[in-house]
């Protein structure tokens, strides 16, 4: 029977409970929610960069047998344009630090060096987020993993206004 995993992010004070956000359409905005409303949008800078509020998400593994361990790990975007002026940037980091007002004027800080773009992680040159075994953990399923943070940054030269701009996530694995 193959596993079924779950895309989680985690918003709050402490990495708490996750929500479950597989197949869902989140939004990177300037709040701690993944609420797809016009709230709290990322606005177009005059000049240089605005960014969202970080977002942290972990995989939650499958937590009964027979198929309860996965092993490497690996995090990448499909190839959707956002649209010019737009990025999505991407750390990897082992701690949890909420999303605030703090993340508005600067990109986030990570084991990855600062301004990674998540289009450089594709299919074929994906994020090795975790090269082992994912154990689970009885509270949340995420196990062993390291978070995936990404935030959005917008520039002078992005389309003003409610423009479509997807992108798609995958987290891809082995079963063991």
């Amino acid at each position: 029977m193959p596993a079924v995993a779950e895309a989680h992010v985690f918003h709050g004070v402490s990495p708490g409970t996750p929500t479950n956000i597989t197949s869902t359409t989140i939004r990177f905005k300037k709040a701690d929610n993944d609420t797809a409303d016009a709230n709290n949008p990322l606005t177009i800078p005059a000049a240089g960069s605005n960014y969202s509020w970080r977002k942290a998400f972990k995989l939650r593994c499958p937590t009964t047998g027979p198929d309860n361990r996965l092993e490497s790990l690996r995090f990448f975007s499909e190839v959707q344009n956002m649209g010019t002026g737009r990025n999505l940037l991407i750390q990897q980091t082992g701690t949890y630090t909420q999303a605030s007002s703090a993340d508005e004027t600067a990109e986030t800080a990570g084991s990855l060096p600062a301004g990674r773009f998540a289009d450089f992680y594709t299919s074929f040159v994906p994020l090795v987020v975790n090269g082992g075994q994912v154990f689970s953990a009885a509270q949340t399923g995420s196990g062993t993993q390291d978070f995936v943070v990404l935030q959005a940054r917008g520039e002078t030269t992005a389309a003003v206004g409610n423009v479509a701009a997807n992108k798609g996530l995958v987290y891809r694995f082995d079963e063991t």
